[in-house]
């Protein structure tokens, strides 16, 4: 069983920076400039245009996870070694006033057991702020519940959803979790919000219109009328309201897959599915949800089957970093996605612009 297997923890977040495409490029896959550092599960950020990968984990016995900070610039297509975070793990990000903050993970051992391998893992609540100006970072306030999950922005607060915990002492199997809490960096304090309606990770979340759609992931216990703990489920949340609604279902039962937002709709990317069996599918899909319909339509397949990935939006074009594929192989590279969008503007916290078309989206839970 790979660790990603074991975590299932990727959730991402990622929101749109917008310009005009070219459109005849629409659908094209342009490789760019491989990442330094082959790794997996690590995190990235966009700040000013500049994109960071962040921790993750490294192939070897012993201590696997690393503190490696890497920042991409696209207009040169270049790499440059940036400080190292201080704890080294893997973690998910957020940004808020231009600001990196790394928020709990994992530190994961590998030890041999017989002929075989088994892993240690060590949930943390550790948070820690990276300012790209000064390249330096900052402690901060640890999160309440030691985990490893995905997080997103609205309205300058962090919201930590869902997740993984591991039971180190007893060794019980993971759990998923329906835990969202939020950080206010402004004060350096936590606050709880209204459980998910599912528990799960490794799922995909985006923001639209200052709501936070959850797409899919890996749910424990299993949940009735799905494959196995696999989710294609859909929830939204609406911090002003506190509330969360089920408003539908993906196409497939997935996680590790990724969910960019451009002109209001989601591109779902990649993923893996787990039967009942060992048996793997690994999704080469690029999915789009339309939200002021409710509707999903399809766009050709990726040249390769990704999860685990990252992707960040510039332009209107999605950029993928890394990601595992067939027989667990890592890709240390960057590929752009050419949407053919025309984008539209964004504000500074990362809401679109309101247009008619935005007005008639879903209901407020």
């Amino acid at each position: 069983m790979t660790l990603r297997l074991i975590l299932g923890i990727r959730i991402l977040c990622v929101l749109s920076i917008i310009n005009v495409p070219n459109l005849s490029a629409e659908g094209n896959w342009t490789r760019k400039a491989d990442m330094p550092t082959p790794r997996s599960d690590f995190a990235t950020s966009m700040v000013n245009g500049k994109i960071y990968a962040i921790g993750g984990t490294i192939e070897q016995f012993g201590d696997m996870d690393v503190s490696i900070v890497e920042m991409y610039d696209p207009e040169t297509d270049t790499w440059t070694q940036k400080a190292d975070m201080p704890t080294s793990r893997i973690t998910s990000t957020a940004v808020v006033n231009g600001k990196i903050y790394a928020i709990g993970g994992e530190k994961i051992h590998k030890r041999r057991i017989g002929p075989g391998w088994g892993y240690d893992i060590t949930e943390l609540a550790t948070v820690e702020m990276y300012d790209p100006v000064t390249d330096t970072w900052t402690q901060k306030a640890d999160m309440p519940t030691l985990r490893g999950a995905g997080t997103c922005v609205v309205d300058g607060k962090i919201y930590v959803i869902g997740g993984t915990a591991f039971d180190n002492v007893q060794k019980k199997k993971p759990w998923r979790l329906d835990t969202v809490e939020v950080y206010d960096p402004a004060t350096d304090t936590w606050a709880k919000a209204r459980k998910m309606n599912h528990a799960r990770s490794g799922a995909a979340i985006s923001v639209v219109d200052g709501k936070i759609y959850v797409m899919g992931g890996t749910g424990w216990p299993n949940i009735p009328n799905h494959p196995g703990p696999f989710l294609s489920s859909i929830e939204v949340y609406n911090p002003k309201t506190n509330q969360w609604r089920e408003i539908g279902d993906m196409p497939d039962a997935k996680s590790s897959h990724t969910a960019s937002v451009i002109n209001g709709k989601i591109y779902v990317i990649g993923g893996f599915f787990r039967g009942q069996g060992i048996d793997m599918k690994e999704f080469k899909t690029i999915e789009i949800y339309h939200l002021q319909t409710g509707r999903w339509t399809q766009k050709p397949d990726m040249p390769d089957s990704k999860f685990g990935h990252t992707a960040e939006v510039i332009k209107a074009k999605i950029y993928i970093f890394n990601g595992i594929g067939h027989d667990d192989a890592l890709f240390p590279t960057v590929e752009i996605y050419d949407t053919g969008e025309f984008p539209q503007s964004v504000d500074p916290i990362g809401k679109r612009l309101k247009t008619w078309a935005s007005l008639k989206n879903i209901d407020s839970p």
